[in-house]
């Protein structure tokens, strides 16, 4: 009986009143918005469009952004002509970069002065505001659907009345100059129209926004530079602005599209929106399903799950991927063009995809990679004289360049990459991994290229750590990522049945290629950043991030390895640093830093760095930070990178803690509680059926083994081997329980 119970402990339950403590509570306007940076603004989105609340209670403004909105100023080149103006550009700009659509404000005069409280509901989806003054009580709550791309904007009035205009704006605030720029009242709605770029081109980004209010009779109003519809609501009366934004990639007659998706809502009326309401926080429990944490700790599991309401607002697999600043880019000239960042802001937002379950999610990761594929070889050919990819720090969607600045960085490439073998190791996808397999081996050319065999060994010349830290010979951040694309590299060609004449190449090389360089700090062996070049650095945490993300080190390495590693972390105490807090977390977790400690300060970073829409942040970006918190915690309860499981490897052992449904390298799907003192059952789901490799919490007693709910035998030892099937569950107990 205790066996069917516990097979079924992975079910996820959402329990509402856990939730209440997850809310991001305004009681004043925001002050970042709009901004060329990160926002500290209520946030809306679905994946693609984001909307970012700004203004006083009198005019409330949704600031629209869309991740596929970007501006290409190398539309009408052919593709020589292109590449010969990338190769001669030196300047830190191409011109290409992510601007915002445009802006809904809400203008209500009766609330002039009226109370402030906004709350930012994780769990639905959603934002409440409460409005009150003398005059008027307005409730309003909005939600970016979760199945299309409308805002829907809900108010009721409880008291008084007031007049309400709902006004579109085109592009930045304060500016009317965008690109063929239309707008207009038609059919009960308002709209307008524009496009990122000059020109006829059908490549040209273009995007269409309608606004209509359902349930009470409006007016609507062209205003030459906008367009506004104008009502009355009394007390007791209730009506819904829906607004819908489409691009051309979304729809070839974006504005058609807009005004159709108005004209099912309106049908519907206002109860049609419950409906619709409902099956939007269908699509969140679901997503909010994938997997949980649970360990005693309100402050770190509120992070833990509004970093996920972050990414989920802003990341789909099947649209463009978000930028710096995801979906809610404010502005026409965000900060670092808003780019595809390759020296790990672009790759940190997925590092909790993969252990967190939500593979889906993750899956459009790799788009921009082979869109980029053409270009980055002609570059390595021109720029360094090798196969393979150079990639430059600064990319766009669809192949673009947003700088061809490349800071002396070899790296870029092979960090990039880090995502694609996470996708493959956490899921053993054999058709992702040909999908990719052609960029992974464009990685691999680079080095073999690049790399120098001097002396009986491979060495990495003129590659700066840093962005222009101007090194001369082997970064230890670079060390660890060939020694991860190649390791890597023979795993894959062996399981696709390719390239195995090249294997031997890869293995001369991996086992020739340089130690990671040392060097004693306050009477420790520390990793130095280069062997040549750069020492170390008070700022950013390259010196472990071959620990992780690279997965390089852990704690099935040597014991010397090991030592040197959690010596690394504890002198460099990266604890609050402007570009870290995605990867030395999780990395001190890897090596098995001291977990009260690691608790406590993730903690204090969580307090200290969060702003009140629940985002962390540390300045060196925007959304690259969410990464932090779920990485970090992940890697105390479940290590898999060195392919063998470990269960609460991190973990403190007087705390109580559980998970559900974390992913583990081969494909399995873990769950597991740590109660009094020790494991009390690990429930192992195998999607592919590849053998399971396990560190036995209770080798002094066995490990009693179910498959799907049947009794088979008890495994003892330090290490476990167990085969398994595809679809098969095993649940382990320890084997002196009586069942």
């Amino acid at each position: 009986m205790e066996a069917k119970v516990r097979n079924d402990q992975d079910e996820i339950i959402i329990r509402e009143e856990q939730w209440k403590d997850r809310t991001g509570v305004f009681r004043r306007p925001p002050a970042r918005i709009p901004t060329d940076m990160w926002t500290d603004a209520p946030l809306l989105g679905n994946g693609d469009v984001g909307v970012a609340i700004g203004g006083e209670a009198c005019q409330q403004t949704y600031y629209i952004g869309k991740n596929d909105f970007w501006t290409q100023p190398h539309l009408g080149e052919g593709g020589e002509q292109r590449v010969d103006r990338l190769l001669r550009d030196k300047g830190r700009r191409t011109g290409a970069r992510i601007i915002t659509v445009g802006q809904l404000s809400l203008r209500m005069p009766e609330l002039e002065d009226a109370s402030y409280l906004l709350e930012q509901d994780i769990l639905n989806a959603e934002t409440r505001s409460s409005f009150r003054n003398d005059r008027a009580h307005i409730e309003i709550c909005s939600w970016v659907s979760a199945a299309a791309n409308v805002l829907v904007t809900e108010l009721s009035c409880e008291a008084g009345e007031l007049e309400l205009s709902a006004r579109l704006h085109a592009g930045e605030s304060g500016t009317d100059e965008v690109f063929h720029y239309d707008n207009g009242v038609e059919a009960e709605a308002v709209w307008f129209r524009y496009a990122a770029n000059p020109g006829s081109l059908p490549e040209v980004r273009r995007v269409a926004v309608a606004s209509r209010v359902i349930g009470v009779d409006s007016q609507s109003k062209w205003l030459f530079q906008n367009v506004e519809a104008s009502c009355k609501l009394r007390a007791g009366e209730r009506l819904a602005i829906v607004t819908a934004i489409v691009s051309n990639l979304d729809e070839p007659d974006c504005l058609r599209g807009a005004l159709d998706r108005l004209g099912e809502y309106a049908a519907e009326g206002l109860d049609g929106l419950e409906q619709r309401k409902r099956e939007h926080r269908s699509w969140w429990r679901e997503y909010w399903s994938a997997s949980s944490v649970e360990i005693g700790d309100p402050v770190l599991e509120k992070y833990y799950y509004a970093s996920y309401y972050i990414i989920g607002s802003c990341m789909r697999p099947d649209k463009t991927q978000p930028g710096l600043f995801g979906n809610w880019v404010t502005t026409d000239r965000p900060k670092w063009t808003g780019s595809y960042t390759m020296n790990y802001n672009y790759e940190s937002p997925y590092f909790g995809l993969y252990t967190g379950n939500r593979i889906d999610l993750a899956s459009g990761y790799a788009g921009p990679l082979l869109a980029f594929l053409p270009l980055g070889k002609r570059l390595a050919r021109e720029k360094l004289n090798c196969r393979g990819i150079y990639m430059p720090v600064e990319l766009g969607p669809d192949g673009m360049i947003c700088s061809m600045m490349f800071h002396g960085q070899k790296s870029n490439a092979s960090f990039a990459a880090v995502n694609l073998l996470m996708h493959i190791y956490y899921t053993y996808d054999m058709d992702y991994a040909r999908m990719v397999y052609p960029y992974l081996l464009e990685v691999a050319d680079f080095w073999e290229d690049y790399l120098v065999l001097e002396d009986g060994r491979y060495v990495i010349y003129d590659d700066d750590i840093h962005e222009r830290s101007h090194d001369r010979k082997n970064p230890i951040l670079s060390l660890g990522f060939v020694r991860m694309v190649l390791g890597a590299m023979i795993d894959l060609s062996t399981e696709l049945e390719m390239d195995e004449d090249r294997r031997p190449k890869w293995r001369h090389i991996l086992s020739h290629l340089s130690d990671y360089p040392l060097m004693e700090r306050n009477g420790k062996s520390v990793y130095r950043l280069t062997e040549e070049g750069m020492s170390w650095n008070d700022r950013n945490s390259l010196a472990v991030q071959h620990v992780f993300p690279a997965g390089m080190i852990g704690l099935d390495s040597s014991s010397d390895e090991l030592k040197i590693a959690q010596d690394t972390v504890a002198e460099m105490q990266r604890w609050s640093d402007f570009n870290a807090f995605p990867t030395y977390y999780a990395a001190a977790a890897r090596v098995g830093y001291d977990p009260v400690e690691l608790l406590n300060r993730l903690r204090a970073e969580c307090e200290s760095y969060s702003l009140p829409n629940l985002s962390i942040h540390h300045g060196g970006g925007g959304i690259e930070d969410t990464a932090g918190v779920p990485a970090c915690l992940h890697e105390m309860l479940l290590q898999s990178h060195q392919g063998i499981l470990r269960l609460f490897p991190a973990w403190p052992r007087d705390r109580e803690a559980k998970f559900k449904k974390l992913r583990a390298f081969g494909a399995f799907v873990v769950s597991s509680e740590w109660q009094n003192g020790e494991v009390s059952y690990i429930l192992v789901e195998s999607e592919r059926g590849r053998r399971l490799n396990l560190l036995n919490p209770w080798p002094d007693r066995g490990a009693k083994v179910y498959r799907d709910g049947t009794d088979e035998a008890t495994f003892a030892g330090e290490r476990l081997e167990l085969e398994t099937k595809p679809g098969e569950r095993l649940l382990l107990m320890p084997g002196w329980r009586v069942l």
